[in-house]
């Protein structure tokens, strides 16, 4: 059985993700981000048909963790495209199943939003005078837990716009560089992106560790 191997243009592309080079990392979304949501959702139709949050959220662990770790690529074994399919593949299982024991966890009704809770929570028991402060206190140590869920800056500063309520679709349409697009794609952008954000802070009960930073 002959096996697939790397392309010249993937080991060329491999060659510079190998370097930390943050384009080589755009070309690979640009290249194989949608063939790879594709695949997924054709593997999984009930899951993209139900929420395909879940599949946008592995493609991004899977894109991350070969990004960060390249050399779990071996150019002779197999193409790019299949590698990457395997490891979003397997993310995804991953995904699924801390998904359902955090949802074998919750008492709370799912209508429940995580926007209004975060900061307004925080600032019950402070003055509004003191809550600037307090949040420019912790401000270091949110990222430092948030990067231990999400895996680039786009996505903490995502998830720091959720746990502070925003809800401007603009904020978020300037952070995901969607200004472009029509205002009903920004509007589904957004949402999507809104979904999967709050989806991960929930599984790992990143409100609760950030309440935890105040006592």
């Amino acid at each position: 059985m002959r096996i697939a191997k790397a392309s010249k243009e993937e080991i060329d592309l491999h060659k510079d993700i190998m370097t930390g080079d943050g384009l080589a990392l755009s070309m690979l979304y640009d290249i194989y981000g949608e063939k790879i949501i594709s695949s997924l959702k054709s593997w999984y139709p009930k899951i993209a048909a139900k929420d395909d949050t879940y599949i946008l959220e592995a493609v991004n662990e899977a894109f991350w963790g070969y990004f960060k770790n390249p050399s779990t690529y071996d150019i002779n074994k197999s193409t790019l495209q299949r590698f990457l399919e395997i490891a979003a593949d397997r993310d995804l299982k991953n995904i699924l199943k801390k998904e359902k024991k955090f949802e074998k966890k919750q008492d709370l009704p799912e209508s429940v939003e995580l926007e209004e809770r975060l900061w307004n929570s925080i600032t019950e028991n402070d003055s509004q005078t003191d809550a600037p402060l307090i949040e420019a206190e912790l401000s270091e140590d949110v990222n430092k837990l948030l990067s231990d869920y999400f895996r680039n800056e786009q996505d903490i500063s995502l998830a720091r716009l959720v746990l502070n309520g925003e809800r401007r679709m603009e904020i978020f349409s300037e952070i995901l560089n969607l200004k472009r697009k029509t205002i009903d794609e920004q509007r589904s952008e957004v949402k999507r992106h809104k979904d999967r954000i709050k989806k991960v802070l929930d599984r790992h009960e990143v409100e609760e560790k950030i309440k935890s930073l105040l006592r």
